[in-house]
């Protein structure tokens, strides 16, 4: 069913749509001529934007969030926080969400989590692989995916 709401990203002149997820679902790219180096910004309708330094982290973080078919992103999980449908799902959400929203890395996850690195590399191209086949899915239905509470 077709949004009546303006759920498209609002682009600056910088700005540009990295990637376009089911769901009106975006990577925004921004490559302000003021910084360094460019920044991401992934939005999705009804949910606040969240902001990322680093590709992979951004693009796994949109991974994650088509491959559960959505989830809460709510400011109220605090700072070390997961969000319930993200923990609910295992460790290899639980990896990719650390990765992504709190810069951890594949070493650090794996020491947290008691697994070796190449297991938590394991569990990020899990995450991509899922992503893929909802994309996959909502393309052959013309359907977007459900959105997880």
């Amino acid at each position: 069913m077709p949004s009546y709401l303006n759920t498209e990203p609002d682009l600056d002149e910088h700005e540009s749509i990295l990637e376009e997820y089911p769901s009106e679902t975006y990577l925004v790219r921004s490559d302000d001529p003021d910084e360094e180096m460019p920044s991401f910004r992934f939005h999705t309708p009804a949910r606040p934007t969240v902001d990322f330094s680093d590709e992979d982290r951004a693009r796994l973080f949109g991974d994650l969030y088509i491959g559960l078919e959505g989830f809460r992103i709510k400011e109220g999980v605090g700072e070390k926080g997961i969000p319930v449908t993200v923990a609910a799902a295992g460790k290899a959400a639980i990896a990719a969400y650390m990765f992504s929203m709190w810069a951890m890395s594949p070493t650090e996850i794996a020491a947290t989590l008691e697994v070796d690195r190449d297991r938590v590399l394991g569990y990020f191209d899990q995450i991509r692989s899922r992503a893929a086949e909802v994309v996959e899915a909502a393309d052959e239905t013309d359907s977007p995916p459900g959105e997880a509470g």
